[in-house]
């Protein structure tokens, strides 16, 4: 959050709904809006264009969402929570080659896409820049704090896997293929053998002879 005069502000995220069918409608608008975002770009997307999707007004919308910045953060973090809650993402982050392929894996597309349309947004919309701010250091805290008896600098580290998955979505963005998984997950493994391994026996020489998670690889 930045000071008050900034583009940033803390961000606001909408009042929970109250009934069985509030929560209806919020979960159709939410998913009406990813599609639409996704297939123009938010910045082409109005309002009044998913209200039209959704056969709905535009007041209906507002009363869930106070603005399009709100509710593309909404998208995300709805879609983020399907996909970090699934027992396939917990059971990956115990194995050091499933994790790796989570920076890349097709099932969360949607949602890169969706968060390099975020950043784009976030130059010139408060809601959006607000996300971008809190989004990025809950991510960046919650990588290291998973790192952080494997390296000696799991600042750093963790700020080069989240650029990672936004380099991801960048790529996905403007159509450059992506290297054949086998060789991606070879390569990437082997760069963060230099950087959980090497820094580990940097911080504490003994680790170089200790048993690692890369040992049966």
């Amino acid at each position: 959050m930045a000071q008050t005069g900034d583009r940033y502000k803390q961000f606001a995220p909408p009042l929970p709904p109250k009934t069985e069918k509030s929560a209806a409608s919020r979960r159709r608008l939410l998913d009406i809006a990813a599609e639409l975002f996704l297939e123009q770009g938010y910045a082409a997307v109005s309002m009044q264009n998913i209200a039209d999707r959704a056969g709905l007004t535009k007041a209906a919308i507002y009363a869930h969402f106070r603005s399009k910045g709100q509710l593309l953060v909404e998208v995300i973090r709805e879609q983020l929570a399907e996909v970090e809650q699934s027992p396939s993402f917990t059971e990956a982050l115990q194995d050091i080659e499933r994790a790796t392929d989570l920076l890349h894996n097709p099932s969360e597309i949607r949602v890169r896409l969706l968060e390099v349309e975020a950043a784009v947004a976030a130059r010139h919309d408060p809601d959006v820049a607000a996300h971008i701010t809190e989004f990025t250091a809950a991510r960046h805290d919650a990588i290291r704090d998973y790192i952080t008896d494997l390296v000696s600098d799991p600042e750093t580290v963790a700020w080069i896997i989240w650029g990672l998955s936004m380099a991801f979505g960048l790529t996905e963005l403007v159509g450059v293929p992506a290297p054949d998984p086998d060789r991606f997950r070879a390569a990437l493994l082997q760069a963060a053998r230099e950087w959980f391994v090497d820094q580990a026996a940097e911080a504490d020489p003994r680790a170089a002879d200790s048993p690692s998670i890369f040992d049966h690889r």
